[in-house]
């Protein structure tokens, strides 16, 4: 399944579980990625294990803007959401393990694409005027493409995974204001990679008004996969992570 299918597919989960009160975020997140990547050359003949180039060493670990947003809705104890982002990253760098047919040492254009979405559900267990308490389940969508260039030719890392994992939130209440977090895991063998997945994010909110708020937190992403794309083995232990703010309406 490719992003063209999982968006609708996430609309119409959100549509059918459409309630009385709906809610959407908007703003902008800074996020950077860190860790490291390897390709297998076309021969097959690399050892993945010792030619990792780290995301830092290719130029492409600097912080970006990105656009995040996030529509919500509640009905009674069910609350539905779909939220997502994209990093864009160019760079260059040296590398310090051959990447695919490329070889050590080569200097090299970069680029990091990268892609989140994903659509939550979650039932209330608990409430009371000072704390929530929900579980459910996440369903996300995660896109990696790391590509370089060199006079040697080019090459790329593309993957798509699904993740179904389950889920759980918790909010702190104390007047206009409240914290929440929620985390998501799974370790699975899902699309093009084998591995271990997690989301997580600690988001502060503060009403300023019945039909607005301000919010602002931290999400860090997980991606520790091997497997095969485009056609070759590749193996990769990447983190995507940083602060997001923006702005609420309830409607």
């Amino acid at each position: 399944m490719t992003v063209k299918t999982f968006v609708p597919l996430s609309l119409l989960l959100f549509t059918a579980c459409a309630g009385n009160t709906y809610h959407v975020d908007a703003g902008v997140m800074f996020a950077r990625a860190r860790g490291e990547v390897a390709l297998q050359n076309a021969g097959g003949t690399l050892d993945l294990g010792s030619n990792q180039n780290s995301l830092g060493t290719l130029g492409v670990d600097d912080a970006q803007a990105s656009p995040y947003l996030k529509v919500q809705t509640v009905h009674d104890r069910h609350r539905f959401q779909v939220n997502g982002f994209k990093l864009d990253n160019d760079g260059s760098g040296t590398l310090t393990g051959d990447f695919g047919d490329i070889t050590s040492g080569s200097s090299v254009n970069t680029s990091l694409d990268f892609l989140a979405i994903a659509g939550v559900y979650a039932y209330e267990l608990l409430r009371n005027d000072h704390m929530r308490l929900a579980a459910g389940a996440e369903l996300a969508f995660c896109q990696l493409d790391v590509s370089a260039t060199s006079g040697l030719g080019s090459e790329s890392v593309t993957t798509d995974v699904i993740v179904p994992m389950p889920y759980v939130e918790a909010e702190a209440f104390l007047g206009d204001f409240s914290v929440g977090g929620n985390f998501a895991a799974m370790g699975a063998d899902l699309g093009d990679g084998s591995g271990r997945y997690f989301d997580t994010a600690l988001t502060g909110r503060w009403q300023v008004l019945p039909e607005f708020e301000l919010f602002g937190g931290y999400r860090y992403l997980l991606l520790d996969a091997y497997g095969a794309a485009s056609g070759r083995d590749f193996d990769s232990d990447i983190e995507i992570q940083g602060w997001f703010f923006g702005g609420g309406i309830r409607f």
